[in-house]
């Protein structure tokens, strides 16, 4: 054979052995055992095969759920590691609202002024009771009228001196006086020493109202000294919770507030139904199976993004391991070749 003839046969091989080797090499970047053999390669891709039909069904389920949810909330639902732990983070929000919730949402409860206006709720409440219980056998504490009037009357009535009897001025304030008593049998004395009480509990009182304009949302939970402000802590709470998940799982997230806000109750709650009762199941089998496939395939990196949709993942790892296998075996390699032979 000339020199010609075997240069030519050499050129041949490399050209041939050029896409053997980039195959190979392919198929060794994905993070394949070299002790592998192409037909082992092979059944791996049947196996890639069972966990899209997984991921499919999965993806499925999410496709019924997204049309009941604002559309805030859908990333939740995009079949990712990353879309299945927010997930699970917004069911267990959905869960541990309140009842009082789902008539209290409001943009003022996630805001810090909103803890300085329940407790001073909670201190105006803890001064008022005591107080309309010590006034309420004696003055009708819903006709106490203002602050200055009382202070007014006070300022008469204590400051008129032995002749009194002589002055308008106090025989009208003297009857005023008597109009605040709770029944006809008391005397003047009786209510005349409880004024420095009936202003306190009016000026109480005024700053008590005062808070329900600030936050209009907290007027619905307004009824006086029954006012329960156990359910507006709760929310309050919740709402705190909600801004640590947000910090935490959702930082580039900025509607799931807003998603949360606007939920129907009758949504919210078959979202967590069908989440407890069949989505738990399916994506435990599937972060099992895409947990295999990341060990299987180490060097693949689209499987170790937690944002990278999960059909779409494998989908394309299956199509780089059958095109690899593909031009392996259009080169003559045979199926019980082990990987680091090539």
């Amino acid at each position: 054979m000339s020199s010609l003839e075997m240069g030519r046969l050499l050129q041949d091989k490399t050209l041939n052995d050029e896409p053997h080797a980039g195959a190979a090499k392919q198929l060794s970047d994905l993070g394949i055992s070299g002790l592998m053999t192409l037909e082992a390669i092979e059944f791996q891709t049947l196996e890639l095969d069972a966990v899209l039909a997984s991921c499919q069904q999965l993806q499925d389920s999410y496709a019924q759920l997204k049309a009941g949810l604002p559309s805030e909330l859908q990333i939740c639902l995009h079949g990712s590691a990353t879309s299945t732990e927010q997930l699970v983070v917004l069911v267990q929000l959905i869960q541990s609202a309140p009842q009082a919730l789902w008539s209290l949402r409001d943009d003022s409860f996630n805001c810090y002024e909103m803890d300085f206006r329940l407790a001073a709720l909670q201190q105006h409440l803890a001064i008022l009771k005591p107080l309309n219980k010590k006034l309420a056998p004696f003055v009708n504490t819903n006709a106490l009228g203002s602050i200055s009037s009382l202070q007014s009357l006070q300022c008469c009535l204590d400051n008129a001196g032995m002749f009194r009897w002589f002055s308008v001025k106090w025989r009208k304030a003297k009857q005023q006086a008597l109009i605040l008593a709770a029944n006809e049998q008391l005397k003047l004395d009786d209510i005349q020493l409880l004024f420095p009480a009936m202003i306190k509990y009016v000026d109480t009182q005024v700053r008590f109202n005062e808070l329900f304009a600030q936050a209009p949302i907290l007027s619905t939970s307004h009824q006086g000294l029954h006012t329960d402000v156990a359910p507006l802590l709760a929310v309050r709470e919740w709402y705190k919770d909600v801004e640590f998940a947000l910090a935490e799982h959702f930082a580039s997230e900025t509607g799931i507030l807003q998603g949360l806000s606007v939920i129907e109750k009758q949504s919210a709650d078959k979202l967590v139904s069908e989440f407890n009762a069949n989505l738990v199941t399916t994506i435990k089998h599937v972060d099992k199976q895409m947990n295999k496939l990341r060990l299987s395939f180490p060097g693949y990196q689209a499987l170790q993004q937690g944002d990278v949709d999960y059909v779409t993942a494998v989908t394309e790892l299956k199509t780089i391991i059958v095109n690899e296998l593909c031009v392996l075996k259009e080169s003559g390699v045979e199926s019980i070749t082990c990987l680091s032979e090539l």
